[in-house]
């Protein structure tokens, strides 16, 4: 089973959902009525050996675990609010290493630490939960339509091509590796989307060629995506080519992005290209059925991003 068999497998033992559920497990955040206001949640976990190793500092850990919750909400349309974080460390010094970290990030994005819970373990895990406010409709995974265009926020495979960096212990490639570390998510474009009415929208984490199969697979559709498309910095070509990888590849499958993947009308998706200060690009359209990725107009088959149980 992969991380969405188990979620699907789970979600069936749970009983009906509260009328306050608005939208339960299944997307990038639940969405809750909460009084007079309509509410996102989520968490996600950083586990030291998986998701990092020795080259990342506690502070970077921290950090990173509140960005790409952050990212979660930025997915919905929404405006972060509140984490709670719990962290597990070999030691104490550790464990106020990555808090320290977790306020550098709220102060960045504007959230608040309500609390949270931190024991010892022997390897360094944190666990943030986030709740964000909607000020319009959330924007789900499911409302991409045939005759949609594909696009993605600023640029591909940074994150990817950094954590190759500290992998292989490069020395430069600074950038890349502040983008692997610290993620930058797009609270801002995904409020702007939010207001114009697209019609899905997910954050890449998981990479371009498995999160754009979540979008089709909420929606009932398909898409065709070219890989020519794919913005890609020349420092990380640069990096991917030293090293042997193909950029396009690197781009589609690396992950950790924290970009966001839009489905809209071409004319929305220009106004959302007028509208915010990163760029929007077209990288594919909605189609009917099938998943199809192209490259110099042919085929490109098995591609997948991150699976969190491989």
């Amino acid at each position: 089973m992969n991380e969405f068999d188990v979620i699907r497998k789970f979600s069936g033992l749970l009983p009906p959902a509260p009328a306050e559920v608005l939208v339960p497990i299944g997307d990038d955040c639940a969405v809750l009525r909460l009084g007079d206001g309509t509410w996102v949640a989520a968490s996600d976990m950083l586990v030291s050996g998986r998701h990092f190793k020795g080259w990342a500092a506690p502070a970077d850990v921290g950090y990173k675990a509140v960005a790409v919750n952050v990212s979660d909400v930025a997915a919905m349309g929404g405006i972060p609010r509140f984490v709670l974080v719990s962290g597990a460390a070999p030691d104490p010094e550790m464990a106020l290493g990555v808090f320290e970290g977790v306020a550098e990030a709220c102060g960045a994005f504007g959230v608040y630490p309500l609390g949270g819970d931190t024991t010892r373990a022997d390897a360094l895990t944190v666990d943030v939960a986030i709740l964000g406010e909607l000020g319009a409709a959330p924007v789900l995974r499911s409302g991409a339509r045939p005759g949609d265009l594909l696009a993605v926020t600023g640029e591909l495979g940074a994150s990817a091509a950094g954590l190759l960096a500290l992998e292989e212990g490069r020395e430069g490639f600074g950038r890349l590796k502040k983008r692997h570390l610290r993620p930058l998510p797009r609270t801002e474009a995904g409020r702007a989307a939010a207001g114009l009415g697209v019609g899905a929208m997910i954050d890449l984490s998981d990479g371009l060629a498995s999160d754009v199969r979540h979008v089709c697979e909420a929606s009932g559709v398909g898409c065709r995506v070219d890989l020519d498309l794919l913005p890609v910095a020349h420092d990380a070509r640069e990096l991917a080519a030293s090293l042997g990888r193909d950029p396009a590849l690197l781009a589609a499958t690396g992950g950790e992005d924290y970009e966001l993947l839009v489905s809209a009308p071409e004319r929305v998706l220009r106004t959302l290209a007028e509208t915010v200060d990163i760029p929007v690009t077209v990288v594919g359209e909605i189609a009917g059925s099938g998943i199809d990725f192209r490259r110099g107009g042919d085929p490109v088959d098995h591609l997948s991003g991150w699976d969190h149980f491989a």
